[in-house]
């Protein structure tokens, strides 16, 4: 079924109102992009001060994550007392979950392939002792057992999720409250209404931070050039040319196959959401882009309850960067060490992988841990880790913008998958604008 356009639009203005009459350079994708580019070449030309101004991009992603819990609370629980049928709940969420582990799965067998083809890790140096000694305490610092991933899922209050900023513990909690307003039906009518008001607040909140999307994406760039240079790139050059090919392969031949299927342009969505794009490059963080999509899709003919479940939970099942990355990672330092693993332990690996790619954070530093507990749970020395902790800032740049634009892909795909999907609006959402003068 196609829902009416009426009900695609978000209760708040959107961020692209008014983007026809805006002049080029002042439009938000040009004001990050420039930005950056700034950020990049004061990290080269003065890299000592350049090196101070990290607290900038930092400042920006925790403004960004500050809207981020309180946004995906009121979406999920608006979104779900709106498809008025628990069953649609349910549905939803089966078809996400089925996408989620098919693409996964994908993701992690190519990545197995591409590194038993490449080699990466041969020829490489061993890590010093004094990092080993240091990555090893963190990597056992994140192991956890998966009844203990489990049990981590259920805050331990209804505001400690909110406090800790957990965006999983969050997500059960939003469904458990939109189930609950379900339930209510008529007698819930006014605290929908009200639900609805704070969703508009949260995201005006969001507009004023986005406006500082520019400075943000400067002072990231600025910190990353200044503080890993070039030489830490060329001397990796393989691992991180080879992550970001085949990233670049998987997000527009195997997620660009997956839109033609289902009948839509892996370009449009691009184009419709090149500024959160440039605001995920400029820092390096996934999470930045919640609350554009969140609008956007919407808007774009995406049913509102579909992005409301998926989104929020696709950046705890749905990590496509990650899920590419763990296994070139791994087997990276298996190469390293010389280390010849057998088909029954690759197979072994990818199931432990099935597990450690979920719940990764989108924030910068987060796929990191998913990798320590990987290398750890296989038995390999945790002491290669850290020939990968100068280069997880480049590698997760292509993993942020792949952990994006998959989502994206999957929102479309579970909301055509689900008749939640409007053509019409996607048509008129994605069309090319005209260059303003």
């Amino acid at each position: 079924m196609q829902i009416a356009t009426s009900s695609l639009s978000s209760p708040v203005p959107s961020l692209t109102a008014g983007r026809r009459a805006r002049p080029l350079w002042r439009e938000p994708y040009v004001l990050v992009a420039a930005g950056a580019a700034l950020g990049a070449l004061a990290g080269a030309l003065f890299p000592a001060v350049a090196a101070e101004l990290k607290p900038l991009g930092d400042a920006f992603i925790s403004l960004v994550k500050m809207t981020i819990t309180p946004l995906i609370f009121l979406v999920v629980v608006t979104g779900i007392a709106q498809v008025g049928d628990m069953r649609a709940v349910g549905r939803i969420g089966l078809k996400a979950l089925v996408y989620f582990e098919a693409v996964t799965t994908l993701c992690l067998l190519f990545s197995f392939v591409v590194v038993r083809w490449v080699q990466p890790g041969a020829g490489v140096g061993h890590a010093s002792a004094q990092q080993a000694e240091t990555v090893a305490r963190y990597a056992q610092a994140h192991v956890g057992s998966v009844s203990a991933y489990i049990l981590h899922m259920i805050p331990d209050s209804f505001v400690g999720a909110f406090a800790n900023g957990d965006v999983l513990q969050v997500l059960v909690l939003a469904l458990l409250c939109g189930i609950g307003l379900l339930m209510l039906g008529e007698r819930g009518a006014a605290l929908r209404t009200g639900l609805e008001r704070a969703t508009e607040l949260v995201f005006s909140v969001v507009h004023v931070v986005v406006a500082l999307a520019p400075i943000g994406a400067f002072g990231a760039m600025a910190f990353t050039v200044a503080k890993f240079g070039l030489a830490t790139l060329s001397a990796l050059a393989l691992l991180v040319g080879t992550a970001w090919a085949m990233m670049a392969i998987f997000i527009f031949v195997v997620l660009g196959t997956i839109c033609r299927v289902a009948g839509i342009r892996l370009m449009d969505l691009l184009r419709l959401l090149r500024t959160e794009l440039l605001v995920v490059l400029g820092t390096s963080s996934s999470e930045t882009a919640i609350p554009g999509m969140m609008e956007k899709l919407p808007a774009a003919g995406v049913g509102r309850a579909v992005v409301g479940l998926v989104i929020p939970s696709g950046y705890s099942f749905n990590l496509d960067g990650v899920a590419l990355t763990l296994p070139l990672s791994t087997l990276f330092v298996a190469q390293v060490y010389g280390i010849e693993m057998t088909t029954a332990q690759q197979l072994s690996l990818f199931v432990v992988m099935l597990l450690t790619s979920k719940g990764a954070a989108g924030v910068t530093g987060g796929a990191f841990a998913a990798l320590a507990a990987t290398v750890v749970a296989a038995g390999l020395p945790a002491e290669g880790l850290a020939l990968l902790l100068g280069i997880d800032r480049f590698m997760s740049l292509a993993r942020a913008i792949t952990n994006t634009i998959g989502n994206a892909v999957a929102a479309i795909i579970v909301a055509k998958w689900d008749g939640e999907f409007d053509p019409e609006a996607w048509t008129k959402a994605t069309m090319q604008p005209p260059t303003a003068k």
